[in-house]
């Protein structure tokens, strides 16, 4: 039969029940075009869990996302939400780890306190998506999620699947990758297709996320863009901008290199982090040239309203509305778009 790889799962009165697993569901966290995430109990054999879970439920799928949720899961990538459980009923139920938001609704001090955390953390989650030949492609504050464990202690996790890729596919084909201007490296073509990407393009963006958090500024906007290119315009902009810790300095600058071959991978930035003096000689050969007054302020030009994280999310250009009637659009290679979790509002 066509649907034969579908279970049978009860769902009355906002509780699901499959097998030995039972989630009572409470309030909405999210919806997006094709799923809700909804706040939920779990119960294991009739046993209520310590903790609380995201429960995704996407009303119209298909056996591949089904397939390729199956595969995030059987990765179990450290520091990644991926999936807990993956149930293809009438609705496909996915079971996440329930966090307090994304780093946009964390305060400017708690992420100061813990920007090497956070960048250690995604490095280490980056590392493990890479030696598995896939490519996140939209790392940026609103994809990375946090819980507070304690006081003042932070757990920290990278989301959304939407535009991961395998590494395979970004040498060899040509890619329409939905990424987030703001974040997104120069060699990804905004409105267009995009030919031999790497991992590095994790890289960068972690490297911008990092300077966001920070600095509470975006570098770029839709008036500058095209400025990407220009090294010595990213360099003096964090040379300026990130003036109270040399080290962190140090290491967006080792992310922001415009040349895909010059920037570190995951697993040094972690080295990093705990030993500076490992890079010492790679920090040496891109020290930032000094520039004129007057091209200081001309790189502040699209900073003046100091734009803050704190803000809705930034929308990803173009919109997939805008290419579902383009039948001529024919090397779009986007095959994880319904892997999506909707943006979530905490």
């Amino acid at each position: 039969m066509q649907n034969d790889w579908k279970v049978q799962v009860s769902n009355e009165n906002n509780i699901i029940k499959y097998q030995n697993l039972e989630y009572h569901i409470e309030q909405m966290l999210g919806t997006g075009a094709s799923a809700k995430v909804y706040k939920s109990k779990k119960f294991i054999n009739s046993i209520e869990q310590k903790e609380e879970v995201a429960l995704r439920i996407q009303n119209r799928y298909y056996k591949q996302n089904y397939e390729q949720w199956n595969q995030l899961k059987d990765f179990k990538w450290k520091n990644t939400t991926y999936p807990i459980e993956n149930i293809p009923g009438s609705f496909l139920y996915t079971e996440f780890e329930l966090f307090d938001g994304n780093l946009t609704s964390l305060g400017s001090q708690d992420l100061k306190t813990n920007i090497f955390k956070i960048a250690q953390t995604i490095a280490y989650a980056l590392s493990e998506i890479h030696k598995s030949n896939f490519i996140h492609y939209d790392v940026k504050p609103d994809n990375i999620v946090f819980k507070k464990i304690k006081d003042q202690e932070f757990k920290f996790a990278l989301c959304d699947f939407s535009s991961i890729q395998t590494l395979e596919k970004a040498k060899s084909e040509e890619l329409f990758i939905e990424a987030t201007p703001q974040f997104a490296p120069p060699e990804i073509q905004i409105q267009g297709i995009s030919k031999d990407t790497d991992e590095s393009s994790d890289i960068w963006s972690l490297g911008m996320t990092l300077y966001n958090l920070y600095s509470q500024h975006f570098m770029f906007t839709q008036d500058n863009l095209d400025q990407k290119q220009d090294q010595n315009f990213i360099d003096n902009i964090v040379e300026k901008d990130i003036q109270d810790n040399q080290q962190l300095k140090q290491l967006i600058l080792l992310l922001l290199r415009v040349e895909k071959k010059d920037r570190i991978k995951a697993y040094e930035i972690i080295e990093f982090i705990q030993d500076p003096n490992k890079l010492k000689h790679k920090f040496a050969q891109i020290q930032p040239k000094q520039t004129s007054q007057n091209s200081c302020q001309c790189l502040y030009s699209t900073q003046i309203k100091k734009e803050k994280v704190k803000q809705p999310n930034l929308e990803k250009i173009p919109k997939l509305l805008d290419f579902i009637n383009n039948e001529n659009l024919n090397l779009r290679k986007k095959i994880s778009h319904l892997l999506e979790i909707p943006n979530i509002v905490f």
